[in-house]
């Protein structure tokens, strides 16, 4: 049994890795084709990879020596169909008329074997009727690709790997796993009924992508402030800034303070005026900023709205962290981090009671008589007019 656990080890240590290298480029996916992210559609695509993963896993590990592999000789194939049957009629310990000897028949090999080997492939029908969507012969197809797949992975000894093949290529495998993918299939509304269908997670996300989340607008933040912080190091790389790194205190002595005031203005102020209220953070989003008392955004909007956000809230809350402070008097030094400290407090106060709000508007939104609106549009989903 530890041979068949080992591998779901090995894959529960691996499938974080692989989950934060998806999850980047699978959001981006996500938010472009639905406007927003679903959290069990993100539950039902991980779980299918960490399937895969352990699948995958189960046929090559554990991983032998090369040296034993080279020393191995004899056939790597075996192409008689059904020999699983032959091997059991040949080696079972079951007497039909001896109740006794049930137990030990079903834990010889020659019964857990053919057994394990249509449930590797189980799952996999499952997944492949209820989130995409494929007809029973796509199933049976699909799951014996899988299965040839596994199979010439060990033939080619994991592709050159290892000198030979090191398991062997038996066709009754192909048979059985294939066998697994056609039962999931049928089996799949089992496991499935309790849980929504494909189109309506898709009609989930269609409409929290019409919505603008708190979320989503720090999303926005992040990659704002992350691409303005690469233009910062490429200037200062080419000596255009005397610094490379973007504080956001305003620096040593306050040497980036003017920069930061600068990048306020162009990026956050200036650029949505002729963006139509939008930044490339926002763009990726697919979210803008509109003013909510007239047709168009004006230049005075954005400096009510911004320059509250950036020149007055966050240079209260991050400007008493800037070096200077330190060699103030103790007293005034306190009363600067005090101030900062309210601030802060304050301001997540605020946006913790706006959060359980109806319109979800930030004081220097409704100051500047503007907010966030979604610019995402709904394709047309062939599959899903199809159902």
């Amino acid at each position: 049994m530890h041979d068949y656990l080992f591998p779901i080890e090995i894959a529960v240590l691996l499938f974080p890795v692989l989950a934060f290298i998806l999850t980047l480029p699978f959001a981006i996916y996500q938010y472009r084709k639905f406007g927003g992210l679903n959290f069990l559609r993100n539950v039902v695509l991980y779980t299918f990879i960490f399937y895969l993963l352990c699948a995958f896993l189960l046929i090559l590990l554990p991983l032998p020596d090369p040296d034993d592999v080279a020393k191995m000789t004899g056939s790597a194939v075996q192409l008689t169909p059904f020999k699983f049957i032959q091997d059991f009629l040949t080696h079972t310990v079951l007497v039909w008329n001896d109740p006794s000897t049930y137990l030990t028949a079903l834990t010889q090999a020659v019964v857990l074997q053919p057994v394990f080997n249509v449930l590797l492939v189980l799952p996999f029908g499952i997944y492949l009727r209820y989130y995409f969507r494929c007809s029973f012969w796509k199933t049976t197809l699909f799951s014996f690709l899988l299965s040839l797949f596994f199979e010439i992975t060990q033939l080619t000894g994991i592709y050159g790997v290892y000198p030979h093949a090191y398991r062997l290529f038996d066709v009754d495998d192909l048979m059985l796993n294939t066998l697994g993918g056609m039962i999931g299939f049928a089996i799949a509304p089992l496991f499935t009924s309790l849980l929504p269908s494909r189109t309506k997670m898709d009609e989930m996300t269609y409409i929290q992508g019409k919505q603008v989340s708190y979320f989503r607008r720090l999303l926005a933040f992040v990659i704002d402030w992350l691409l303005l912080d690469v233009l910062t190091t490429i200037l200062g790389t080419l000596r255009v800034l005397p610094f490379s790194n973007l504080e956001a205190n305003g620096g040593a002595r306050f040497t980036q303070l003017w920069w930061l005031v600068l990048i306020v203005f162009l990026y956050f102020i200036l650029l949505p005026k002729f963006t139509k209220g939008r930044t490339f953070g926002k763009m990726l989003v697919q979210i803008r900023i509109k003013s909510t008392n007239s047709e168009r955004l004006k230049l005075r909007q954005l400096m009510i709205r911004n320059g509250l956000l950036y020149y007055v809230t966050l240079a209260i809350i991050l400007f008493p962290l800037n070096p200077f402070f330190i060699n103030l008097p103790p007293v005034l030094f306190l009363t600067v981090i005090g101030v900062g400290f309210v601030a802060g407090f304050m301001f997540f106060i605020h946006v913790c009671i706006n959060f359980f709000s109806k319109d979800r508007q930030l004081f220097y939104e409704k100051l500047s008589h503007t907010r966030h609106v979604s610019t995402f549009k709904q394709k047309k989903d062939k599959a899903s007019i199809s159902d």
